[in-house]
């Protein structure tokens, strides 16, 4: 927890850092943030007014609630997905210039570098964050079977950990369109779903959780903050119990080495 309030140092921003094999929190930071012993025997207006009317908004929780678009960070499991999709594999290359388009589109879809990445595989698409290989495989997939895929990993629902505040986020798909704003799903929207854009939200608690799941090749357990409970009695330490959630299955496992490679 210090080392990443350290880090945070003169930054607005978030840090989560969670134990994956058991869920355990050992770092949550929002900054900018407050003194909650201001909060124990009565707060003065004055300076209640002071922190709610700050312009960087001390008292909201961006670890917890903080939504944001997720961008690359979804490359990793976009990038499993496909192979389960069977529309990609390992060895596949593709030339990856500065943009792509659909099919009888003009629209450009640019790369987040101007000369794109040249020949690329998964393994260098994931390395070099090209945004042009993973337009390319959302296109292929679809947003009918990457969306499901990626809420395996807890994308657009809270986590569940032991506290309050935190928000869902945001997985979209074909029927989340047609639900709430009554449109249909569009395939420019597929495109820039696939790096992450577009409707899609996220808290950092759930990319922690999402990396998490990665690291153990897929398996899902809890976030939690409480360590344990000492009897006020006995003084006997009992520790929390990791709960694990449903894995994240795929077919065949060297997906997993494939994608953490």
């Amino acid at each position: 927890q210090a080392a990443a309030r350290r880090a945070l140092e003169g930054r607005n921003g978030a840090v989560v850092a969670m134990d994956p094999n058991t869920g355990e929190v050992l770092a949550l930071v929002s900054k900018p943030s407050f003194d909650p012993n201001l909060f124990v025997h009565g707060i003065p207006a004055s300076v209640f007014n002071e922190l709610r009317n700050d312009r960087y908004q001390p008292l909201f929780n961006r670890a917890l609630s903080g939504q944001y678009p997720p961008g690359s960070t979804i490359k990793p499991i976009v990038g499993l997905a496909g192979l389960e999709a069977g529309v990609t594999t390992a060895a596949r290359t593709m030339f990856a210039r500065g943009y792509f388009q659909l099919p009888n589109d003009d629209r450009r879809y640019r790369d987040w570098r101007r000369e794109g990445h040249g020949l690329v595989n998964l393994d260098k698409a994931i390395a070099q964050s090209s945004d042009v290989y993973f337009y390319d495989l959302g296109v292929r997939m679809g947003i009918d079977r990457m969306s499901p895929f990626l809420g395996q990993f807890g994308l657009g629902q809270v986590t569940g950990l032991d506290t309050t505040g935190e928000r869902p986020g945001l997985l979209p798909s074909r029927e989340w369109k047609r639900a709430t704003q009554n449109m249909p799903w569009f395939p420019g929207e597929t495109v820039i779903t696939s790096i992450g854009q577009g409707y899609m939200l996220a808290t950092p608690l759930q990319m922690a959780s999402m990396t998490s799941t990665i690291a153990t090749w897929g398996e899902r357990v809890r976030p939690h903050l409480l360590r344990g409970i000492i009897d006020p009695v006995s003084g006997d330490l009992r520790l929390h119990e990791t709960e694990w959630l449903t894995p994240v299955q795929v077919s065949r496992p060297e997906h997993w080495d494939q994608v953490i490679q």
